[in-house]
């Protein structure tokens, strides 16, 4: 990780990444927690995130959008916008307007969706190929570190002071992130001229990642790993109500994940680099089926706090290692569509397991979901392994990863 921090680019982009990275931390729990305050339903909690990802249904045209404009000149204008998004929470006080909290949520899941984007193809221009995973390890270990304190903080500062506190954190943290791009000078920001009628630019990411098989199997199984992950939105708040838990106390659980999260965000570079990028990303969900199958049996809330920590470590492994593998294996000027569409891909399934688990909560017992979790990603990680085992026997290793010979 070292050796990206010593390009000073990477260091002023890396300080606009962080602050938004306190934004999003301290936030996201937040629209779930005052949905279940407001509603008192687990549910209707879970949809909260269900409008966060909704956005990712159109990831391809927003992509678009992004590859239509410098990266530096996007983000500078989208920063702004992202923050003001939030300011109708304040208005909200009943069940009534619970309406409000999925507006506000769905509008900033759009920022959510564009802004990697546009920050992937500032990457590529500051960080050469082979510092990618350098660079993708520290913002990932930064990441997942603030699971330690993020989501704890968050969901203390809204019990305490409420909602307008947490939106006031979130407007410090995008004036540090817009104050770190002004002071941001690259060359090669520009706009590529389409190649394409509109029609096949709009769908060039999709081309991209689908005809690159070594990009569409792995996005398969991160797709299928988030859609058992999305059941998990509303099942959390039914196992906090299980064990006579406030919904505030899914901050502890996500809190101590972190734990796992910075021990794996600090070995992801060597774990990535070590078993290469598909084989890192089998790894992962193997240690997500343990974690969901222990909490399945769990019977005590302890041990299902402490079976969040290899969901932790796994998280910063497989972003890592799917960043990286799709920075590497993209051209930059369809790194926004590419970076979008990647997102749709694996945010679609999620967007339905959320929907789908938010009525399934209330007729089903968690026990059973989370064991069918756990199946699913037992599946996705020997199916993917078994793959990669096939691609390394068939090709030419490289040194660094063995499976990413070629892209057929």
């Amino acid at each position: 990780m070292r050796q990206a921090f010593a390009i000073p680019a990477f260091r002023r982009l890396f300080v606009a990444l962080a602050a938004t990275m306190v934004a999003d931390s301290v936030l996201l729990l937040s629209f779930g927690i005052m949905t279940k305050e407001l509603t008192g339903n687990s549910g209707a909690a879970g949809m909260a995130l269900f409008w966060v990802v909704a956005p990712s249904l159109v990831a391809p045209l927003l992509g678009w959008v992004v590859d239509q404009v410098p990266r530096r000149r996007f983000l500078l204008a989208a920063y702004p916008l992202a923050a003001a998004s939030l300011v109708p929470l304040v208005w909200v006080h009943d069940s009534t307007q619970v309406g409000i909290v999925y507006a506000v949520a769905f509008a900033y899941g759009i920022a959510l969706v564009m802004l990697p984007g546009a920050v992937t193809g500032l990457l590529k221009i500051i960080v050469s190929s082979d510092q990618l995973v350098h660079a993708n390890a520290a913002t990932s270990t930064f990441r997942e570190g603030l699971r330690l304190f993020g989501p704890l903080l968050g969901a203390a500062m809204y019990a305490t002071w409420g909602v307008g506190s947490v939106l006031l954190l979130v407007a410090a943290a995008y004036l540090v992130a817009i104050t770190a791009v002004i002071s941001l000078r690259i060359t090669g920001d520009v706009v590529s001229p389409p190649e394409l009628r509109f029609g096949s630019e709009l769908v060039a990411g999709f081309a991209h990642l689908y005809r690159d098989r070594l990009l569409w199997w792995p996005t398969c199984a991160v797709a299928g790993c988030l859609f058992a992950f999305g059941f998990l939105e509303s099942l959390v708040y039914a196992i906090t109500d299980a064990f006579d838990r406030p919904a505030t106390f899914v901050g502890v659980i996500v809190s101590v994940q972190g734990i796992g999260a910075l021990a794996g965000g600090l070995m992801s570079n060597r774990v990535v680099t070590r078993l290469g990028h598909v084989r890192a990303i089998a790894l992962a969900l193997a240690l997500f089926a343990v974690s969901i199958a222990t909490m399945a049996v769990a019977a005590d809330i302890t041990v299902v706090v402490a079976a969040a920590i290899p969901i932790g470590f796994g998280l910063p492994v497989l972003i890592v290692a799917i960043s990286t593998l799709v920075q590497v294996r993209t051209p930059n000027r369809l790194m926004g569509r590419v970076s979008t569409t990647f997102s749709a891909l694996i945010g679609t399934p999620q967007v339905v397991s959320i929907a789908v688990g938010a009525g399934l909560v209330a007729a089903v017992d968690y026990h059973i979901l989370l064991t069918g979790m756990a199946a699913l990603l037992v599946i996705l990680s020997v199916s993917l392994g078994s793959w990669a085992g096939i691609r390394t026997r068939a090709s030419t290793p490289t040194p660094n990863h063995p499976i990413e010979a070629s892209s057929t």
